[in-house]
């Protein structure tokens, strides 16, 4: 009957996965120093201070040594069994009364761990129950020992009280780096994410946007072609051919492109029905902004001349999502300026304020709109530029 692993059995196993080759091989460089340590400072007792001992070290020190050191190999995969194996060895070398060596310095790495390895409520149950303990058996020991002396209860207190604090401080640090860590992953993911869905949902749009444009200009060809079909009946044959031709190309590219935005838009998305915005219905965007309560100034430079539909139903969302953020973002008393001006083959577009910029605020709008900005740009294969001027305004180009 297969038997089911105990909840300790499984945090071993979980430790064991977590511990480093590298802090592994520092352990057992560790256990072999507190080793050697120990043997040597056996050998330098001297025999004056040897005698006021009850024993003498022989061969069962030495294992006892050896049990108090080697274990720590193993300190971070099993820490509360190295505990407790370091401090058996050490107590029974102590109830035996041998010469003190140095192999005293295992117990204070095993409180250490204690304190940096296991939570808190298990360290300072292990940890605390044992100190008290052992402050319990030293006081024993100075009433009833003329090797053990008062200031056996102060060295007590520092090689098991101490370390365990010290560890416990360790394990919160390391608790506090963990949860920062997971929190700028996490924040990192959010970002990321939103600037997907950001840059998603804009060519969705400017994907929606751009078939009302063109499937409007195709449609327009394709009746015009059908309408001068029509007038041109008994003409030259060619000339019927090829505007036939030119119909159903039309129609056919007109289904094509309703097909693919079809797959790029939402089920529950409709196409709008109302009149596109241009750049002429920019006065009515800026007295709207202005009703919000933020002065906008429009200036509109060069050949006034109407553009591409695309482009000028770009450069309008462009004004109108960077009027949005100086509302949102702009904070108090905050003003705007609009300069449109018209060259030979370009459109220049500038809007700036004068707010305290959208990184002031702890809304996470902003960036996400200048994303939909740059991605309208790219299209239309033009330059974007966006950023904070001297005195906290953000202006986009």
């Amino acid at each position: 009957m297969p038997t089911t692993p105990s909840s300790l059995t499984i945090e071993y196993v979980k430790l064991f996965k977590e511990v480093r080759p590298a802090h592994l091989a520092f352990d057992a460089l560790l256990a072999a120093g507190t080793l050697t340590l120990a043997l040597v400072s056996r050998l330098a007792i001297q025999p004056d201070i040897a005698a006021a001992f009850s024993r003498e070290s022989d061969g069962f020190q030495l294992f006892l040594i050896t049990l108090m050191t080697v274990p720590l190999v193993l300190r971070r995969v099993y820490p509360t069994p190295v505990f407790f194996v370091v401090l058996a060895a050490w107590l029974v070398e102590r109830a035996l009364d041998y010469p003190e060596t140095l192999a005293l310095t295992a117990l204070i790495i095993v409180f250490y761990t204690i304190g940096a390895e296991l939570s808190r409520r298990s360290s300072l149950r292990i940890g605390g129950i044992t100190a008290l303990f052992l402050l319990g058996w030293t006081a024993i020991g100075v009433a009833t020992r003329e090797t053990v002396t008062g200031i056996s209860l102060v060295s007590t207190m520092i090689i098991t009280v101490t370390p365990l604090l010290l560890g416990r401080e360790i394990h919160e640090q390391r608790r506090r780096v963990e949860e920062l860590r997971e929190r700028v992953e996490r924040a990192e993911r959010d970002r990321e994410e939103k600037a997907r869905r950001a840059v998603a949902d804009e060519r969705t749009r400017i994907a929606r946007e751009l078939h009302d444009v063109v499937a409007h200009q195709m449609t327009v060809m394709t009746l015009q072609a059908e309408g001068a079909r029509r007038i041109a009946d008994g003409s030259d044959p060619r000339v019927i051919e090829a505007l036939k031709t030119i119909s159903d190309a039309g129609h056919s590219a007109l289904i094509e492109m309703r097909r693919m935005v079809g797959l790029l838009r939402a089920p529950e998305e409709e196409f709008e029905t109302e009149p596109l915005p241009r750049l002429s219905d920019l006065e009515q965007l800026v007295d709207k902004v202005r009703a919000a309560g933020v002065p906008v100034d429009l200036e509109v430079g060069g050949r006034t001349r109407p553009l591409a539909d695309g482009a000028e139903l770009s450069a309008y969302r462009i004004v109108q999502e960077s009027l949005t953020n100086a509302v949102r973002h702009g904070g108090p008393d905050v003003t705007a300026k609009v300069a449109i001006k018209y060259g030979e083959d370009q459109l220049d577009v500038l809007i700036q304020d004068d707010g305290r910029g959208a990184s002031a605020d702890t809304g996470d709008g902003a960036g996400q709109g200048i994303v939909g900005m740059r991605e309208r740009i790219a299209v239309l294969g033009g330059e974007f530029s966006a950023g904070p001027q001297l005195g906290g305004d953000f202006p986009g180009r």
